[in-house]
């Protein structure tokens, strides 16, 4: 989700990974587009430029209930059934939007979804924090699959998403990073722990969310929230060849008892060896081959300049 979305995919593809990606539509002027309907016309050229695409599910994406209007939000999920492509929304991420939504639509954001008739498969609700029992019940009766962002809810304070809820009422939940601003290291492993560690606490039960039960988040659950699972996600024959080569013999993954509470509750990205996309090695020993490593750090250092210089003269150069 958010901006330029063909030039995040032509990096995606330049670096070999997979990709579900949507273009972002927003009731403000952002960089990319003016108006919303900039934004809808741009998101279509975006999902035409790669339906069928081998790495990259292009999809739609409305930013909120609480940044978009009834015409908007039909009109997206309109467009997502057009193409047969995705659509991602954030969903009650924070209490704020829960009281925005409200006194805009006179309905909480699951309701005036439900009532727009945007609920269906291929929907990814992103967090999913504030929601009541009934609402959960709405989500699964539809098919939504929910994306849960443990670190970033709660480095921003939202609160935590009722996860062992969703699980038990058979709704799909994938994990997420959320973006580096409201998480920063944008590391897996620590996605899954964090996820973990956060429903053990807030239901006082250490039994309450597994280092299994994260592990599958990470992996075929999260592949079922966007609807590639028959594809990616586990490894099966006819499955494509996603999968990683994780080292399991440092020091503090000695001793071992059980790889899967080793991999969730001890490794960190860092122990990943090697990586594969697709039956392409795009990582081996540490090391990465589809992108020149050096090259990439040394212009994210030069962006970073560019930010800083750019925040504090307030835009003005």
């Amino acid at each position: 989700m958010y901006y330029f979305e063909e030039d995040v995919a032509t990096a995606t593809k330049e670096a070999g990974l997979r990709g579900v990606l949507g273009q972002t539509i927003i009731e403000f002027p952002v960089a990319d587009a003016v108006t919303p309907a900039d934004g809808l016309a741009r998101a279509e050229r975006f999902v035409a430029a790669y339906a069928g695409d081998e790495l990259i599910t292009p999809a739609v994406a409305p930013h909120s209930t609480y940044t978009l209007n009834r015409e908007t939000l039909v009109a997206c999920r309109a467009l997502a059934l057009k193409h047969n492509v995705p659509l991602l929304i954030h969903l009650a991420e924070t209490a704020d939007e829960e009281k925005v939504t409200r006194a805009r639509f006179g309905q909480r954001p699951v309701g005036v979804l439900d009532a727009l008739g945007l609920w269906g498969p291929r929907i990814v609700a992103a967090h999913g924090v504030w929601v009541t029992p009934e609402e959960i019940v709405t989500l699964e009766r539809h098919g939504v699959g929910v994306s849960h962002n443990p670190e970033s809810n709660m480095k921003l304070a939202s609160g935590a998403a009722p996860v062992v809820e969703y699980l038990a009422a058979g709704v799909a939940v994938g994990l997420g990073t959320d973006g580096a601003a409201s998480n920063n290291d944008l590391d897996m492993f620590e996605a899954m722990r964090q996820a973990a560690f956060l429903h053990k606490l807030t239901t006082r039960d250490p039994r309450a969310l597994s280092a299994q039960t994260a592990l599958a988040m990470a992996t075929i659950e999260g592949a079922r929230v966007l609807g590639l699972d028959d594809r990616v996600g586990s490894l099966e024959v006819g499955k494509r060849a996603d999968l990683i080569v994780v080292r399991m013999d440092r020091p503090r993954q000695t001793p071992m008892y059980d790889p899967i509470s080793h991999l969730v509750y001890v490794t960190r990205g860092d122990d990943v060896e090697a990586t594969i996309v697709n039956g392409r090695v795009l990582m081996e020993q540490g090391r990465v081959l589809s992108l020149p490593e050096n090259d990439v750090l040394a212009a994210a250092r030069q962006a970073a300049d560019a930010v800083r210089l750019a925040v504090a003269t307030g835009g003005r150069q």
